[in-house]
């Protein structure tokens, strides 16, 4: 079910979009001394209600070094999916980096980036780092110079975002360094969005978002003026700003979200909220027999719970298409998972969209007002996790 032509769409706007109304910074690369930390061990634990991880990176001072020329900084902390400060190609030896004055105060905090113009989590294409290095420092005056300490390195890239807690008592300065690209990258590493969130009592308000195309379209790079899951959030509480990664891919089934549960799980160890979408593929082409989904999916959901995660199910979503005219009974299982394992409850996709059928653009996908509706309505169904 993953649709060629978003995927054509996304990688486009990453072109056009990418770098824009900005200005060289013809800064040489780092050279401060470098020294190496652990990681602090996670601190998860499961409540009914969520804690804040205040949002501490949006609109704070930004700078950075990249060859791409009218590469800006400030892109990468305003908000806004559809701007990208962006890196080219980077090597070890000329890495880009780009540093947030994010102040002192917090001891722990939760740095994520996201290169939304690949489609599926999965993917890299378009605008994932190949190679990178989190970094911190205490005494930097403009985010080249001091002495920075190596919080995270990841040799490694396989997924379009990723989020990472880093100690940081003591430290005002965190520094994305990019050292390589991915090996298909036709436009250079182009990052939309790194978030620092105050994580000094424990990451309890991280997101992740699995399921399928239908996912990847309502969490990626949304039509302008979108209001997302985390934004909605935070309109409705002012205190908190959920850190969210979107990790849907096209044409998967339950099938795949058991198969891939680990590997996700130990990519996302901060993620404590897992909402699950799934079942418009294993429903298609009118299929009525429901016992491996209610298998698979009750095998993902309690993987999660092992874990210590808390899965959120939503319903699957209504299809005009007449090639899922079954999908109530794949629904059911959805309750009956949801009432025997005592979970929270999603939001009810099928009837918003059986009520507004004109929000699907070709019977199954949502359109522009479909993915506004997908965001609102997943913000409103988890309210009660939220204190004022």
């Amino acid at each position: 079910m993953r649709n060629r032509s978003a995927v054509i769409t996304m990688a486009l706007l990453q072109t056009v979009l990418g770098c824009r109304d900005a200005t060289v910074r013809d800064t040489p690369p780092a050279t401060a001394p470098v020294t190496s930390a652990g990681n602090a061990p996670r601190e998860v634990t499961r409540t009914s209600v969520v804690s804040p991880n205040p949002l501490l990176s949006k609109g704070k001072r930004a700078v950075a070094f990249s060859p791409v020329p009218f590469s800006e900084a400030r892109y990468a902390v305003d908000g806004d999916r559809a701007t990208s400060w962006c890196a080219g190609k980077p090597t070890p030896d000329r890495p880009a980096w780009l540093a947030l004055d994010v102040g002192r105060g917090p001891t722990r905090v939760l740095v994520g980036w996201s290169a939304a113009g690949s489609f599926n989590y999965n993917e890299t294409d378009y605008g994932s780092p190949g190679a990178y290095r989190l970094e911190t420092s205490a005494d930097s005056t403009n985010g080249s110079d001091g002495t920075w300490t190596v919080a995270v390195n990841v040799p490694s890239v396989g997924t379009h975002a990723a989020a990472h807690a880093v100690p940081f008592a003591g430290q005002r300065w965190v520094r994305l360094v990019v050292t390589a690209a991915p090996g298909v990258s036709p436009n250079g590493v182009q990052i939309d969005e790194v978030t620092v969130h105050d994580a000094s009592g424990g990451v309890t308000d991280a997101w992740f978002f699995m399921g399928d195309s239908i996912t990847a379209l309502a969490f990626g790079r949304g039509p302008t003026g979108l209001i997302g899951f985390s934004e909605r959030v935070h309109v409705r509480h002012p205190r908190f700003s959920p850190t969210m990664i979107n990790g849907g891919i096209g044409d998967d089934k339950s099938s795949d979200g058991a198969r891939r549960v680990d590997d996700w799980l130990a990519l996302n160890p901060e993620a404590r909220y897992w909402g699950l979408a799934y079942g418009t593929n294993d429903a298609a082409g009118d299929a009525n027999d429901t016992t491996d989904f209610r298998r698979h999916l009750g095998t993902l959901v309690d993987r999660l719970l092992e874990a210590g995660k808390v899965p959120i199910l939503a319903t699957i979503p209504f299809a005009s298409d007449d090639h899922h005219r079954q999908i109530p009974l794949f629904n059911a299982v959805i309750d009956d998972l949801r009432r025997t394992r005592a979970l929270p409850s999603g939001p009810d996709l099928y009837a918003w969209f059986l009520a507004h059928p004109e929000q699907l653009r070709d019977g199954v996908h949502p359109d522009d007002r479909g993915v506004d509706s997908i965001n609102r309505l997943w913000a409103e169904a988890v309210d009660s996790l939220y204190r004022p």
